[in-house]
């Protein structure tokens, strides 16, 4: 049996080409852990998205994993984030 194992590079990704379509209100005190984590030793799991263009033609993404994160990074003031391709 042959397996086929995709590249799962990492890259940097400006946040705000990332599109979260379906957003959920989230723990206040879950979240701050969180941004103290990504504060204290940074971000150790990137974000899944995947490619889309937008009705102009432009880059965008779409959020598939990782929308505490985004949103943690966005809160510390960052304006790109590391973006995989891996499985959540």
């Amino acid at each position: 049996m042959t397996v086929k194992v995709q590249s799962r590079a990492l890259r940097m990704l400006p946040i705000d080409l990332v599109e979260v379509m379906n957003p959920r209100e989230r723990n206040g005190r879950i979240f701050e852990q969180i941004v103290d984590n990504i504060k204290n030793l940074g971000l150790k799991k990137p974000v899944t998205v995947t490619a889309r263009k937008a009705r102009d033609g432009s880059d965008r993404y779409l959020l598939i994993c990782g929308e505490g994160r985004l949103k943690a990074y966005k809160s510390l003031g960052a304006t790109e984030i590391r973006k995989g391709t891996a499985n959540c």
